[in-house]
C-alpha cells in the first residue's frame, strides 16, 4: 500500500518477496538499536534464512540509526509522508518485501524470545499479538500504567468488538495480504488500534491470535509514548476511530 501522503511509490516491493521482515519504527533510537539488534538477527535466522531487519527511521538525520544498522546488517529507510508514528508504519506496509511482517518497537521491550511463538502460529492467524494481557502475559511498568494501559484496552475491545486482549501493543505478526487493502489515516499510536478496526471490518471471519509476552523496560533512551496524556485525551482517540469505523462499514458495505 502507498502512503496516501506520499505521491512516490517504492520500488522495493516489486523486487522479489522474502519470507519475513521484520520491522521497526525508530525515533531517535540509535543507543537501543545497537543493544537489540545482534538478539533479533539470531533469533530471525532460528525461523528462516528468508528473512530482513527493516528499521524505518525518522525523515532526516537526528542521530547515527544509519550507522548503527549499517553496522549490524540492516536495511535502513527513512519515513515518507511525515516524522509520526503513523507515518513509520504506513512506509513500513510500502517497504516492506516479507510475505509475513512482525513488527516490534526499537527500545527493546519487545523481546526476540517471543519469535518463534509468534512464528508458529502465522498459518493458521491473519495477526498474531504479543500480548501482555492473556494468561502469561506481563509488564514491568508501573502499576499504575499498568492499571491506565489495560483500562484503554478494555474500552477499545468493547467499543469496536475487537476479538484480541492487548489492542494496543505494537508487538504483532501479520500477514502481508491483511495490512496492504487497509487506508490508515491516524499519525500516532492509534494507528494499531485503527488496524484492528478497519481490518475487522473488512473481514468479519479475521483470524487474530495472541500470545503471551513480557513487555520490558526500554533498553537505552527515552520513551516517545506519552500514556498518561495519551488517556485524558482517549475520547477524542473515540470519537476519531468511531469515524473511521464508519466509513470502512460504509466502505466494506
Amino acid at each position: 500500500m502507498m502512503n496516501p501522503r506520499s505521491s512516490e511509490a517504492s520500488s522495493s516491493t516489486s523486487q522479489v518477496p522474502l519470507q519475513l521482515s521484520i520491522c521497526i519504527p525508530a525515533y531517535r533510537e540509535a543507543a537501543s538499536l545497537a543493544i537489540i539488534l545482534p538478539g533479533i538477527f539470531e533469533a530471525a535466522a532460528a525461523l528462516t534464512p528468508d528473512f530482513e531487519v527493516l528499521i524505518v527511521d525518522t525523515q532526516e538525520p537526528m542521530d547515527e540509526t544509519a550507522e548503527v544498522c549499517a553496522a549490524h546488517g540492516a536495511r535502513h529507510v527513512r519515513r515518507s509522508g511525515g516524522n509520526t508514528f503513523g507515518d513509520a508504519v504506513r512506509t513500513i506496509i510500502t517497504e516492506a518485501r516479507g510475505c509475513y511482517m512482525l513488527c516490534m518497537d526499537a527500545d527493546g521491550s519487545h523481546s526476540p524470545q517471543y519469535f518463534a511463538s509468534m512464528w508458529a502460529l502465522r498459518e493458521q492467524n491473519d495477526l498474531t499479538i504479543g500480548s501482555r494481557y492473556v494468561s502469561g502475559g506481563h509488564t514491568e511498568n508501573p502499576a499504575v500504567l499498568v492499571a491506565m494501559s489495560y483500562l484503554l484496552n478494555l474500552t477499545f475491545r468493547v467499543a469496536f468488538s475487537i476479538k484480541a486482549k492487548d489492542v494496543t501493543n505494537s508487538f504483532r505478526l501479520y500477514h502481508r495480504e491483511m495490512l496492504t487493502p487497509l487506508r490508515l489515516e491516524s499519525d500516532n499510536f492509534d494507528i494499531l488500534e485503527e488496524i484492528l478496526i478497519k481490518a475487522s471490518i473488512r473481514n468479519p471471519k479475521l483470524r487474530i491470535g495472541e500470545v503471551p509476552v513480557t513487555f520490558s523496560r526500554r533498553k537505552a533512551g527515552e520513551s516517545k509514548r506519552k500514556l498518561v496524556q495519551f488517556v485524558f485525551g482517549y475520547l477524542k482517540t473515540l470519537r476519531k476511530l468511531r469515524s473511521f469505523a464508519a466509513a470502512a462499514r460504509k466502505e466494506n458495505a
